[in-house]
């Protein structure tokens, strides 16, 4: 019979449970962003599974990285429509 693999989301759970020491040294603020960490993580479960990468903390880091990069997009997004509101203010008011 052949050895069966852990879902991610029961890894990603094991693995946040191996960094409790970590989490526990962190100020308050600090475990908030920890802890959101691996919400992001959990996010893209269902990829990583289908990803099946041996080293899971592959998965997490990518996971994390990509949801850093959406919000990095939004914040980019939300910037230049903040300029081109402005840019119309200064032509409306010229």
């Amino acid at each position: 019979m052949g050895k069966s693999v852990p879902t991610f989301r029961k890894e990603l759970d094991r693995i946040e449970s191996e960094w409790k020491k970590f989490r526990k040294a962190l100020r308050s603020r600090e475990k908030e962003m920890f802890d959101e960490l691996f919400k992001k993580a959990k996010q893209h479960a269902s990829a990583a599974q289908y990803q099946a990468n041996p080293d899971p903390m592959e998965s997490v880091f990518f996971s994390i990285i990509l949801e850093q990069q959406m919000e990095i997009d939004r914040l980019k997004r939300k910037i230049e429509d903040e300029d081109r509101k402005v840019d119309e203010e200064v032509l409306d008011e010229g």
